[in-house]
């Protein structure tokens, strides 16, 4: 019963974690969900960034109890395996959002700071691990004859995989013009794909 109490949590977690952009970005004026990436939230311009970079933290926390829930999970299976995939959900939740909310980002990108240096290395480093974290939960799904769990985590895998590369094009100036210039909607919709497999993963545990 405590297991599925914790499993609730992280999916609580995991769900606000992909709403609230939007409750924050309320009050501040001027941003895009569509072309400004979420990091921007947390930046001192953004009437409630202080809350944002705090929540990051939390959030963090929990997908990093994610990955050790994961490890605890399938180590018997595959203990080589489920420590990869603890690896990856801890260097995203440490990365990508602890360091995340610690050193925020200016609005500005062209506004180089220490601090958003730090945040960049930190949210590359974390979104490249959770990019590959569910194909390694698909294989132990399918170690574990969870065949629908792992087709359906593969499936993820690869449109996320899509829309990471659409993302990164993105950046690129001769895609300026173009919806893959739409950097906000494209990490938001990376952000769900990623997430997905792994709620799924929990409802069926529950």
């Amino acid at each position: 019963m405590g297991c599925n109490y914790m499993m609730i949590f992280i999916l609580a977690i995991m769900i606000i974690d992909l709403l609230i952009p939007f409750i924050i970005a309320i009050p501040y004026k001027g941003y895009s969900h569509s072309q400004t990436v979420m990091s921007v939230l947390g930046c001192k311009e953004s009437p409630l960034g202080w809350v944002y970079n705090i929540w990051m933290i939390i959030s963090g926390c929990v997908i990093t109890l994610l990955g050790y829930t994961t490890f605890s999970i399938y180590s018997k299976s595959s203990s080589k395996l489920a420590l990869i995939l603890m690896i990856l959900l801890v260097l995203y939740g440490i990365g990508d959002e602890v360091i995340s909310g610690i050193f925020p980002v200016n609005e500005k990108k062209e506004e180089i700071t220490v601090s958003s240096k730090i945040h960049g290395i930190g949210s590359v480093i974390g979104f490249i691990a959770l990019q590959f974290a569910p194909l390694i939960l698909a294989i132990l799904e399918f170690k574990e004859e969870q065949i629908l769990l792992g087709v359906s985590s593969i499936i993820f895998f690869v449109l996320s995989l899509i829309a990471f590369t659409f993302f990164i094009m993105g950046d690129k100036p001769k895609f300026k013009n173009t919806i893959l210039a739409l950097e906000g909607l494209w990490q938001r919709v990376l952000c769900l794909l990623m997430y997905t497999p792994f709620m799924i993963w929990i409802i069926a545990r529950l």
